[in-house]
């Protein structure tokens, strides 16, 4: 008989909030960040209006009374399942995007939003439409 033998290859992608570091080439492939230098320019009063505003790659549509209706990916990642990324303020994950609403832009450090491999190899599974990450400037993480 023949020895049956397997090899294990093991890939490692460096990801999570890289950008702390201070340059935008520490960033992971497929993340976005928003500062609060931008946000503070923008004029924006809350972390909805910042990413109708600033984030190209997401779909953010208000309902008539001017409230949050729907947050997605550009292009749908699935035709069955909720398309929202998952949203983390603070290393806590939001139940609704339209929680969004009630953080006000000014206490916001920084916005991550990681889109493919990068947010579901760090995030897990259930942010397959994308990470939001949002720090804020009185935040613990």
């Amino acid at each position: 008989m023949k020895a049956l033998t397997a090899s294990l290859v093991v890939v490692l992608l460096g990801c999570g909030p890289a950008a702390q570091h201070g340059t935008k080439r520490d960033v992971p492939a497929g993340t976005f960040t928003i500062t609060a230098e931008e946000i503070e320019k923008s004029g924006a009063h809350t972390a909805w209006q910042v990413l109708k505003r600033h984030a190209p790659m997401l779909q953010a549509q208000d309902d008539r009374n001017g409230r949050p209706a729907s947050l997605g990916r550009r292009g749908r990642a699935s035709f069955y399942l909720d398309d929202s990324p998952a949203i983390l303020l603070d290393g806590v994950r939001l139940p609704d995007f339209r929680a969004l609403e009630d953080i006000d832009a000014q206490s916001i450090l920084l916005i991550y939003i990681y889109d493919g491999i990068e947010g579901t190899t760090y995030y897990g599974t259930n942010s397959v439409s994308g990470v939001i990450l949002i720090k804020t400037k009185d935040g613990r993480s």
